[in-house]
């Protein structure tokens, strides 16, 4: 039986993924310049007084976010990477400034987009969970009819 012919996508799936791989894509290319000690990574973290221990720890913590966020524990992933962006932009507030490295704001700008599409993801989840009347926190996905737990 081929995979592709079984569903077909809908304008609820395009709604519930796209989010979901704004969020991948936009944290998942920070990683490599926190894993590998970029100048540009190392110095933030340096100025925050969390180098090399808080670059590391965030590094995996974000790792984490995006494979939940590709899994049916989607909304763990959400609730992390609104968490830790939510946390750096209150550091781009207090320590960094908005402009960092002359990036234009650049960074500041795309961690808006991954609180905006976190809570795109958090909020849909939520209203597809009380549409289907659901009060256990389950993690199945909520666009299918079968629920686990």
């Amino acid at each position: 039986m081929n995979i592709f012919t079984q569903q077909s996508f809908t304008k609820q799936d395009i709604i519930h993924w796209i989010p979901r791989i704004v969020v991948v894509i936009i944290i998942g290319q920070t990683l490599p310049f926190k894993y590998m000690a970029a100048e540009e990574s190392v110095q933030i973290f340096t100025r925050l007084n969390m180098e090399p221990y808080g670059r590391i720890g965030i590094a995996i913590i974000e790792t984490a976010a995006i494979i939940l966020l590709m899994t049916r524990f989607y909304i763990m992933g959400a609730i992390i990477s609104l968490s830790l962006i939510s946390a750096a932009n209150f550091l781009h507030f207090a320590k960094l400034g908005l402009v960092i490295n002359d990036d234009g704001g650049l960074l500041f700008f795309l961690s808006i987009i991954v609180i905006v599409c976190s809570l795109w993801i958090v909020i849909y989840w939520n209203t597809i969970k009380k549409k289907k009347k659901r009060v256990k926190f389950d993690f199945s996905d909520p666009d299918e009819g079968d629920f686990v737990g």
